[in-house]
């Protein structure tokens, strides 16, 4: 009776041991997305703030920062969502609507920041090869509805997400996630649009704040692309699958940080921030006038 009672005990310590494991893990995850929320809507809030409703100056590269800072405010948003589903023990609680609209928030999200370093990458080419048209023949219009354009564009690209996430029974919980219907699809097509600022980044080695942005980007969401990417190619029951899946939520947590933290790069390309009178605002203004009037050849140097 002895050696069954060891087994018996040995078998609750394993039990326990598991159960703390996935205590302290939810535990990690609570506190990560509650300061993830508490200081990326601040930060991103705070460049919407700037330089959408206190600069009076009509700036180019004001009004893709601003749609940038939208870009990573629509991916914080998802943040109650998830500390929800946290707190319910990792199991969906907002029904099928919500499900789709995380989905769907991701994907925008993505989609807007990724269009959008390439629309900056080709207007820094635009200064550089047509200066006089773009400083002063171009329509004040133009960029906003470049940007507007590239919303409906990142829109139309993530409504797929509506359609196809869905709810699903696991282990006596609820998970939200996309169905195999089209996923492959879906998948590949995220990771190709997640790499083309790569592209674009061989364009504009010259300018440090766009380089430092871009390198950013590509640090942050290289890891999940990878293992979308794996997940996509692999047999939805292999093991290879799950451990991409499994890869995959851990390397959310570095596109999380870039959302969170891009202002941060925006404050450290200005010099001497912490001497403006008017703090921050201040800075992000005088950033984006740095940003818009940067040291470029002259048009004689541009003829030769």
């Amino acid at each position: 009776m002895a050696p069954v009672d060891f087994q018996f005990m040995k078998f609750i310590k394993f039990i326990s041991y598991k159960g703390q494991i996935a205590l302290n893990f939810l535990i990690l995850n609570a506190t990560w997305f509650s300061w993830y929320l508490k200081v990326g809507v601040p930060l991103n809030a705070l460049v919407v703030w700037a330089l959408g409703f206190r600069s009076r100056r009509h700036l180019v590269f004001r009004v893709y920062v601003l749609n940038l800072a939208l870009a990573d405010l629509v991916l914080i948003l998802r943040t109650p969502l998830m500390l929800g589903y946290l707190v319910h023990n990792n199991s969906w609680p907002f029904g099928d609507t919500f499900c789709r609209l995380v989905m769907f928030l991701r994907v925008l999200g993505l989609y807007a920041a990724a269009f959008l370093l390439c629309a900056v990458a080709l207007e820094r080419c635009l200064c550089l090869l047509r200066p006089v048209w773009a400083r002063l023949r171009r329509p004040a219009w133009a960029v906003p509805l470049a940007c507007g354009l590239i919303w409906l564009i990142a829109t139309i690209l993530s409504a797929p997400y509506l359609y196809f996430a869905i709810l699903q029974e696991y282990n006596g919980t609820l998970q939200c996630k996309e169905s195999g219907e089209f996923n492959k699809g879906l998948f590949l097509t995220e990771t190709i649009v997640g790499f083309i600022p790569s592209l674009a980044r061989k364009m504009m080695r010259l300018y440090h704040v766009l380089f430092f942005t871009m390198l950013l980007f590509l640090t942050c969401w290289v890891p999940y692309f990878v293992c979308r990417f794996l997940q996509a190619l692999a047999d939805p029951n292999s093991a290879r699958y799950y451990a991409a899946s499994y890869s995959k939520y851990i390397s959310l947590y570095l596109v999380y940080i870039k959302s969170a933290l891009n202002p941060v790069l925006y404050v450290f390309a200005a010099r001497a921030w912490w001497l403006a009178p008017n703090g921050l605002v201040l800075v992000f203004q005088k950033l984006l006038i740095y940003w818009d009037f940067p040291a470029q050849p002259s048009l004689g140097s541009l003829g030769e």
